[in-house]
C-alpha cells in the first residue's frame, strides 16, 4: 500500500469519526405546551433539569424550582448560570429546576393595572392598551403551571420568581399581593414607574396594614445605570426604584438587597443581576470542604442554619456527599470519611 493510499484511508477514517461525533447533541432543556383555561390559550414552557436529575447512580432527589419570566430571552443564560453556581465542591446554591415561561402578550400579563397613558405623539392613542392582566397571569402560574411542574417533576417546596423590567414589576406586585406564592423574588430594573408609581402606593398600604413583610421572604432588586435614558421618557425609572428602596429598607423586616450596576443599562442589567441575586438568596448554602475535614459535624450545623434562614428544609445532596467522601479518602482523613459515610447512609439508605 503506497503512502498516498494510506493518507486517503487515514483521512477517510478521521472524516467518519468526526461525522459520528458531530451527531452528538448537547441539550439544555425541553419545551412543553400547557393549555391554560385561565388565560384561554396555550403557553409554551421551557424546562431545564439539573445535571444530576437523571443520574441513576444516586437516589432520586427533589429540587427547588425557579420560575423565569421572559423565558425566550433569558432561558439559555440562566440555565448555564444556575448549573455553574450549583457545581460542587464550591456550590453557592442547590441544583434547581428552571422553568422559563415564554411570552404571548407580555404587557397584558406582566402589568397590574390598565394603562390610561396617552401617546405624546398622538393624544388619541393610549399606550400599552392591552395592559392590566397580571392577576390572571399569576393565577395561571399558581393554579396551572405549578401543579403541572409538581406533578411531572421531582420538586422541593421552595420556589423563586425572576423578572426583568415589566417582569420585575410583576415580581414586586406578586410579593405585595400574594407573598406566600414564592420564597424569593427577583426584580431586575423593575418598571415601578408604572401607572403613576402605583406599586409604591401599594407598598405603603401593605406596610400600613401588615406592619412588616412575612418572615423568610427574600427580595432582590437590581438597578441599571440608565444615565442616557434618564434624559428622556424613562426618567421616572430610577426615581421609582429609589423611592421603593427607601420604603423597604426603612421597614427592615424583609431579607432585601438592592444592587446598583454602574456599567449596565436597562437591557443588560438582568444578567449580572440574576447572578448576584442567586448568590444573595442562597448565601450561607456553601460549605468549606477543607474545614469539614477537621470538623465534619459542621456540615449538618450549617445546613440547619441555612434552612432556618430560608424557611425550608435543605439537606446535603447525595452527589455532594460523594464529593466530600472522595476528598476525605484521597487526603487520608479517615475519621471524617467514616463520619460522612454514616451520614450518607442515614440520609440516603441503600435498598436491600
Amino acid at each position: 500500500m503506497n503512502n498516498r493510499l494510506k493518507c486517503l484511508l487515514l483521512n477517510l477514517f478521521l472524516l467518519l469519526s468526526l461525522s459520528g461525533k458531530a451527531q452528538e447533541k448537547i441539550s439544555i432543556g425541553e419545551k412543553k405546551n400547557l393549555s391554560s383555561a385561565i388565560l384561554n390559550e396555550n403557553r409554551e414552557i421551557w424546562i431545564h433539569l439539573p445535571k444530576t436529575y437523571n443520574d441513576s447512580s444516586i437516589h432520586p432527589a427533589k429540587y427547588p424550582v425557579i420560575y423565569l419570566l421572559d423565558g425566550e430571552i433569558n432561558f439559555e443564560s440562566y440555565a448555564g448560570m444556575s448549573d455553574f453556581l450549583a457545581k460542587p465542591p464550591y456550590a453557592d446554591m442547590p441544583e434547581c429546576i428552571v422553568v422559563g415561561i415564554k411570552n404571548t402578550e407580555r404587557t397584558r400579563d406582566l402589568t397590574p393595572t390598565k394603562s390610561h397613558k396617552k401617546s405624546p405623539v398622538n393624544p388619541d392613542v393610549v399606550l400599552f392598551g392591552d395592559s392590566g392582566g397580571s392577576e390572571n397571569f399569576v393565577r395561571f402560574i399558581q393554579e396551572e403551571l405549578k401543579p403541572f411542574i409538581n406533578k411531572n417533576y421531582r420538586t422541593l417546596d421552595y420556589s423563586i420568581l425572576v423578572g426583568h423590567s415589566f417582569g420585575g414589576l410583576f415580581a414586586v406586585n406578586v410579593l405585595l399581593t400574594h407573598p406566600e406564592y414564592f420564597n424569593a423574588y427577583v426584580a431586575n430594573d423593575p418598571s415601578l414607574w408604572w401607572d403613576n408609581k402605583i406599586l409604591i402606593t401599594k407598598t405603603k398600604e401593605y406596610l400600613d396594614k401588615n406592619k412588616k413583610f412575612p418572615d423568610h421572604k427574600f427580595l432582590y432588586v437590581s438597578q441599571a445605570d440608565n444615565e442616557e435614558q434618564n434624559k428622556n421618557w424613562n426618567s421616572d425609572m430610577t426615581q421609582a426604584i429609589e423611592e421603593f428602596r427607601g420604603i423597604v429598607e426603612k421597614n427592615g423586616s424583609l431579607n432585601y438587597k438592592h444592587h446598583f450596576f454602574e456599567n449596565e443599562v436597562h437591557g443588560t442589567v438582568s444578567y449580572p443581576g440574576n447572578y448576584d441575586a442567586l448568590k444573595y438568596i442562597f448565601k450561607g448554602f456553601r460549605t468549606d470542604i477543607k474545614k469539614l475535614s477537621k470538623n465534619p459535624q459542621l456540615l449538618e450545623e450549617e445546613y440547619k442554619k441555612f434552612s432556618q434562614k430560608a424557611g425550608a428544609e435543605f439537606i446535603p445532596s447525595e452527589s455532594y456527599l460523594n464529593v466530600i467522601l472522595k476528598f476525605m479518602k484521597t487526603n487520608g482523613f479517615k475519621e471524617s470519611e467514616t463520619y460522612f459515610d454514616g451520614l450518607k447512609n442515614k440520609l440516603y439508605p441503600q435498598k436491600n
